[in-house]
């Protein structure tokens, strides 16, 4: 799944730190793990903030980007997962994602073909560094099986919700497996998605 996005236009967005202050973030071509992107939790349902890319656990004892996709079979299984779905939901906004497609040594660029932002449903939890005592926000994607367009280059695609989906999935009245299932009923179309080669065609 991607290792590489690009976050887009984000003159609208208003980002509010931990200590409460407000500021507009800058526009960013492209980003990888590691990287701080816009995120909407059910936490603060009302509000942008920056989390880290790649979640990390109170078990890791120094920052690393491995954790950054869960997939959709697994959110149940795989203790990471299970410890936080039904507590800690969010939402990361994106522009496009990139694809490296071995077979073709292509890269593709896959974006809205409407024009507007990805919503990718995700997890996220706040990391604590022993070592600072500093607080870190992180959260991972969640993948699922790819619709037939996505097939043709790529075996997974993040889970995409509509704007109007977005609600569903941080809602703190749905149980996990009611929002896992809306994931699993509502997944990206075909036809809503504009793929194209990479001008570079380079592996991201």
């Amino acid at each position: 799944m991607c290792g590489h996005v690009e976050i887009g236009e984000q003159k609208h967005i208003k980002v509010i730190t931990r200590d409460g202050s407000v500021y507009k973030p800058k526009n960013n071509g492209g980003t990888n793990p590691g990287s701080m992107l816009p995120v909407v939790t059910d936490a603060m349902p009302d509000k942008v903030q920056q989390f880290r890319w790649g979640l990390l656990s109170l078990d890791d004892d120094k920052i690393h980007s491995k954790n950054k996709h869960a997939r959709i079979e697994s959110l149940f299984t795989v203790p990471l997962w299970n410890e936080l779905i039904g507590r800690k939901h969010c939402v990361v906004r994106i522009q496009a994602f990139f694809e490296y497609n071995s077979e073709q040594e292509r890269t593709y660029r896959i974006e809205r073909a409407d024009g507007q932002p990805f919503y990718i449903a995700g997890l996220w939890d706040i990391w604590i560094d022993i070592k600072t005592n500093v607080l870190l926000p992180t959260f991972v994607m969640i993948t699922m099986p790819p619709n037939p367009a996505m097939a043709e280059i790529h075996n997974r695609m993040p889970a995409i919700l509509e704007r109007a989906g977005v609600k569903t999935w941080i809602n703190a009245n749905y149980t996990s497996v009611q929002r896992v299932d809306f994931l699993r009923k509502n997944p990206c179309r075909s036809e809503d998605l504009k793929i194209t080669v990479h001008k570079d065609h380079k592996k991201e």
